[in-house]
């Protein structure tokens, strides 16, 4: 064939590939693709209309939201907790 006489490609410093750190990155860009992938796609199909009956009144809200603000009631409570709990058993 015609190309097979070329002299193989290298990078000047004569390292073959990518060295760790071009690794890292890309693994690490491939990984937040993947992150916010699967999140759009969540959003996506939790964007639908329910009803949510509080105490005193009801409301048509959009589940994504239904799903975010119970998890960050989750993680204040559960913050607000530990710390209680932490406080109680240092005294002893």
């Amino acid at each position: 064939m015609a190309g097979d006489d070329l002299p193989e490609r290298r990078p000047p410093d004569g390292r073959d590939g990518l060295d760790e750190r071009q690794v890292r990155q890309l693994a690490l860009i491939g990984a937040l693709v993947l992150v916010v992938s699967i999140l759009l796609i969540f959003v996506i199909e939790n964007s639908d209309e329910v009803r949510v009956s509080f105490v005193f009144f009801s409301a048509d809200v959009s589940l994504i939201w239904v799903i975010v603000m119970s998890a960050v009631v989750g993680a204040v409570a559960g913050g607000v907790v530990g710390r209680l709990v932490r406080r109680r058993f240092s005294k002893d």
